[in-house]
């Protein structure tokens, strides 16, 4: 596997990424200041809208679900292309944006200053780095801002992109932007399901009706048996009851209860066999609670399954791990290749389509907290591993023969 970084014009396009990223952080502030709380990402995907376009990107469009997403078109895609993508939405609520502050060290302070509105701003350098250094992909390559990757968002947006553009064009790679440093890089995906039990039955006095079953020691009994789990170090597999709630007076039998879970792993097999346990739990704690004796009446569980994120993997030697690794020690830095990871690199790897996360740049601090805080110093690192990356797998007319088929 070879790729030339030593052009004149890729060159060209690692300058001036850097000579211009004051340019780009005042877009990075700009984009942070409109709030984006996942599901209500429409506002900041208009602006992206147009600043896609301002950035010269070719068949611009937003979807249904504010994706937005435009494309710079390869000489010869022959039905292919590569994705770039950052997310749009963030963790916070309407109203916990007040403003931007720059401290003395240039630090920028705001919540989502970082995740993932530096990404958003990043990717449109890479476009304009592109454009102005006259570098022509052989395959097209698209560029997204997606919705709903945060929370309960569950990447949905990412999912949705590769839906739209796969009507298109055949996907042969995906780069995401997201997290700290331009060191680390991930690769694999962590898996995630969320489940919410809910236990509901007749109730009554604590006294008078001690003879009745109670939602909350069902819900007990089944948490009980959760918290006795033995779980793999390798795979990295987790889960936790994360919220628990019920009853209605400190002397009454409780009529209702429900708890959530959060369940995770490196691998798909093992989520799957953690997620067979914990239904087994959840219904075994009504029969629990049910067959004691003299019980009368009967408590129900209801199990919902509120979020599925697929686990995925690539082999270490797998080409785009080791072109992330070139490319990373080709700006400077020493990569950090780190297992597992939850971001948009789930959805691709999901349907066999080879894919990393790169993170955005630089110094960061308290991400997802509203003492979130950005320093631009270096962070064009982040853009220059970009346009390594593009320019190896979708290739550069006249310098690079793309690599996005053998990955």
């Amino acid at each position: 596997m070879t790729f030339t970084i030593g052009s004149e014009k890729i060159q060209n396009a690692l300058k001036w990424v850097e000579v211009h990223l004051p340019e780009f952080v005042e877009i990075q502030k700009e984009l942070a200041l409109i709030e984006a709380p996942t599901g209500h990402e429409k506002s900041k995907a208009e602006r992206y809208r147009a600043l896609f376009v301002e950035a010269g990107l070719e068949s611009v469009q937003m979807d249904e679900h504010f994706n937005v997403m435009g494309k710079i078109s390869g000489s010869k895609p022959n039905g292919c292309c590569v994705l770039l993508e950052g997310h749009l939405d963030t963790v916070f609520s309407f109203g916990d944006v007040k403003g931007i502050e720059v401290d003395e060290e240039g630090r920028i302070h705001c919540p989502g200053i970082c995740d993932d509105t530096r990404a958003l701003a990043a990717n449109l350098s890479v476009i304009r780095a592109f454009k102005e250094c006259g570098l022509t992909p052989q395959l097209d390559i698209y560029f997204g801002g997606t919705v709903r990757e945060e929370g309960l968002g569950g990447m949905a947006g990412m999912s949705w992109l590769l839906d739209k553009i796969s009507q298109k064009s055949k996907v042969l790679a995906s780069i995401s932007i997201d997290g700290p440093t331009a060191e680390v890089f991930y690769a694999n995906a962590t898996g995630m399901t969320d489940w919410a039990a809910t236990y509901e039955g007749p109730g009554g006095h604590a006294w008078t009706a001690s003879h009745r079953p109670s939602a909350i020691h069902a819900a007990a009994h089944a948490i009980a048996e959760i918290a006795k789990l033995t779980l793999p170090e390798n795979p990295k597999t987790t889960v936790t009851v994360s919220l628990v709630e019920g009853g209605q007076a400190i002397h009454g039998i409780a009529e209702k209860a429900v708890f959530k879970i959060n369940a995770r792993s490196n691998s798909q097999e093992e989520l799957n066999k953690l997620n067979k346990q914990l239904f087994d739990a959840m219904e075994n704690g009504a029969v629990t609670e049910n067959n004691k004796p003299g019980v009368e009446g009967k408590v129900r569980v209801s199990i919902e399954k509120i979020l599925d994120i697929p686990a995925g993997s690539q082999k270490d030697d797998a080409r785009i791990i080791q072109l992330a690794k070139l490319v990373t020690k080709a700006v400077g830095r020493e990569p950090k290749f780190l297992p597992g990871g939850c971001t948009n690199t789930n959805m691709p790897l999901a349907r066999g389509i080879p894919a990393i996360t790169f993170g955005r740049g630089g110094e960061e601090y308290g991400t997802h907290t509203l003492k979130e805080w950005f320093n631009p110093k270096g962070v064009y690192a982040c853009e220059q591993k970009s346009i390594l990356m593009l320019s190896a797998i979708a290739g550069i007319e006249g310098l690079q023969e793309a690599l996005a088929h053998s990955l």
